[in-house]
């Protein structure tokens, strides 16, 4: 400690203390401060398929509730990493966040060359909503339930093809862990997003697909679809006469679930404050009830804390099958 000329000691910490005690200061003001101007909601699919719903409704809502505007930008292609590169160069201010799906999150992953790092690249916000995956089939596939396809699967290897949307998709890597579990072979065939699969898979270019529950019901109403099972391992509230894979004695369990995120290093003050927001919506009977009724989905409040903790388990799990089939993109 030195002192100056009048003799009173120099504190060389002082700056530093004083600083600390007004981070939290600071930090609060960004949050209170937030949103100063539009908020983009970037969704990695085209327009109409369940994540794009869904984030438009959680972007009504904000809009509302702050009076700033927040707007939904449909960025899709290469499994969401599009969508992903966007949010991941953009100002940590919270003005530019991304509602990832198990899909586009999971293909950061998957990438030789990407230019963010997907384990890095975001900060989680809220898992808006969890759920089983929907396998189906067209009716002209001489298949009624999982077991008469496996049995067909196994008389005609490598004949039976199915639609994704997109290499590495969470269509595709679930379908694949049927078919391990199964024992079969089938083929993939990968499609830009949700709608151009279900055309495919209408129009008898591909026998059956694993998608969210949203998209395919409405042609299953219609008889244009045939419903298989659901990857949960409970049945879905939305679809409760269709059975589990594991009903049907295929042993596997696997979920799509919708996520908002902003870019790594934004203020933990405005990711909680979205955070707190965006559940008390999804929380309430009205949002709950939609949830179950149309996308066969589920919320529970949770902490960003706690989402990321989920992500890491989560992860693991897709990254084990990618391992198991060789899936690497280019």
């Amino acid at each position: 400690m030195k002192k100056r000329k009048s003799g009173r000691p120099v504190l060389h910490g002082s700056r530093s203390v004083l600083l600390a005690l007004m981070a939290p200061l600071a930090l609060t003001a960004a949050a209170q401060d937030y949103p100063a101007k539009t908020v983009r909601i970037v969704v990695p699919f085209p327009a109409g398929g369940s994540t794009d719903v869904l984030s438009r409704l959680v972007a009504q809502n904000l809009t509302e509730s702050h009076g700033q505007p927040f707007i939904v930008e449909n960025r899709p292609g290469a499994t969401g990493t599009i969508a992903g590169a966007v949010v991941a160069k953009s100002p940590p201010d919270g003005h530019t966040l991304v509602m990832h799906s198990t899909s586009s999150y999971t293909a950061g992953f998957l990438y030789r060359k990407l230019p963010y790092d997907a384990g890095r690249a975001f900060a989680p916000v809220l898992r808006c909503a969890i759920s089983g995956l929907y396998m189906v089939s067209v009716p002209s596939l001489p298949a009624k339930n999982i077991k008469d396809l496996v049995a067909l699967a196994r008389k005609r290897p490598n004949e039976l093809t199915y639609g994704t949307v997109g290499k590495g998709s969470a269509a595709h890597l679930a379908a694949e862990m049927f078919n391990a579990a199964a024992g079969i072979k089938t083929v993939a065939v990968a499609y830009k997003g949700s709608s151009p699969t279900l055309v495919g898979l209408v129009s008898g270019e591909v026998g059956f697909t694993v998608l969210n529950i949203l998209d395919p019901q409405p042609f299953v109403k219609q008889g244009k679809l045939r419903a298989l099972a659901v990857t949960s391992a409970k049945r879905s509230p939305a679809i409760p006469d269709v059975p589990t894979l594991m009903e049907s004695g295929i042993n596997v369990e696997a979920y799509l679930w919708t996520g908002l995120f902003a870019p790594a290093g934004t203020p933990p003050a405005i990711v909680n404050k979205l955070n707190t927001e965006i559940a008390r919506y999804l929380a309430s009977p009205k949002t709950s009830a939609w949830l179950a009724n149309n996308l066969g989905g589920e919320f529970s409040p949770h902490t960003p804390e706690q989402f990321g903790a989920f992500l890491k388990t989560d992860t693991a799990l897709w990254q084990k099958t990618i391992k198991q089939i060789g899936l690497q993109l280019d």
